[in-house]
C-alpha cells in the first residue's frame, strides 16, 4: 500500500517554477529515498507534501485521500511529520521541553508516555539530558533531539530533510543507524539526503532529482549501479 502519492506535482515560489511534473510514491514500511543536488528541488518537494506551500497542478495523495489543498496543521494532524533540514531547535528549551513540544496533536498526546519511552530507548543519552538546553548540545545530540522531536509526533511517514548535513563522519553513521532501526519497527520514511551511499545503503527504492523533475527511479540496488549515480555521483 502507498502511504504518499504524488501525481504530477507542480509547484514553486512566486513567479517561479521549481517542480516539473514529479511523480513519487512511499510505501508503509519502507525507506524511500529523494537524491539530488543543492537546488534540485528536494526542498521544495518537502514542503509541498508538508503544506507550506501549495502545488500549482496535480495531486497529492495521502492513505487514498487527496490532501493536495490541506492547511499544515491538518496534515500533521494526520500524520505527516517531518525532520527539518538543520534541526531547529529552539536553543533556551531542554530535551524534554522539545519532547513535549513535539506532541502537540491530540492524537500524539493520546499516545505520549509510549512514545516518550520508545525515544528514550532509541537515544538514551536523551532521558539522561532531559533537562539540559538544547543549546547546550553537541550537532549529533541536537539531530538525535530533532528526531525524536518529530517521533513524539507519532507520524504515519518520517520525512527526513537531510538528517547529515553538517555532522562529523561517525555521528552520520549513528543517524543512519537510527533510521535502520525506525525501519526495523515499521516505520515509513522518505529521506532526503545527499549522501548517496550511506542513503542508498538504507533505503527499498530511491529517486534521483534534476532541475525540478524526477530522472531516474527504481529498487535502491538498481539505482545504486546507475550509470547517471556513477558519473553524477560517485565520480566513476
Amino acid at each position: 500500500m502507498d502511504v504518499l502519492r504524488l501525481d504530477n506535482i507542480d509547484a514553486g515560489y512566486g513567479e517561479s517554477q521549481v517542480l516539473w511534473g514529479v511523480n513519487l510514491s512511499v510505501r508503509e514500511g519502507s525507506v524511500t529515498l529523494l537524491l539530488g543536488s543543492n537546488g534540485a528541488g528536494k526542498t521544495t518537494t518537502l514542503r509541498t507534501i508538508t503544506g507550506i506551500i501549495k502545488p500549482w497542478k496535480g495531486h497529492i495523495y495521502f492513505m487514498d485521500k487527496d490532501i493536495s489543498m490541506y492547511p499544515t496543521y491538518r496534515r500533521a494532524e494526520d500524520g505527516i511529520i517531518m525532520v527539518p533540514e538543520g534541526r531547529r531547535l529552539w536553543p533556551d528549551m531542554t530535551v524534554y521541553e522539545h519532547l513535549e513540544m513535539g506532541a502537540y496533536t491530540k492524537r500524539a498526546r493520546d499516545k505520549f508516555s509510549d512514545n516518550l519511552e520508545f525515544v528514550y530507548q532509541l537515544f538514551p543519552v536523551l532521558k539522561v539530558r532531559r533537562d539540559q538546553l538544547a543549546g547546550t548540545m553537541s550537532g549529533g545530540e541536537q539531530q538525535m533531539l530533532a528526531i525524536a522531536r518529530a517521533i513524539m509526533g507519532d507520524p504515519k511517514i518520517l520525512l527526513m530533510d537531510e538528517p547529515s548535513l553538517g555532522l562529523a563522519p561517525s555521528i552520520v553513521i549513528q543517524v543512519f543507524e537510527t533510521i535502520s532501526q525506525l525501519k526495523e519497527r515499521g516505520m515509513t520514511i522518505l529521506l532526503v539526503e545527499q549522501n548517496v551511499h550511506m542513503g542508498l545503503s538504507v533505503a527499498d527504492y530511491a529517486y534521483v532529482m534534476e532541475n525540478g523533475r524526477i530522472v531516474l527511479e527504481g529498487p535502491s540496488e538498481e539505482v545504486s549501479e546507475a550509470e547517471l549515480i556513477k558519473k553524477s555521483y560517485l565520480g566513476i
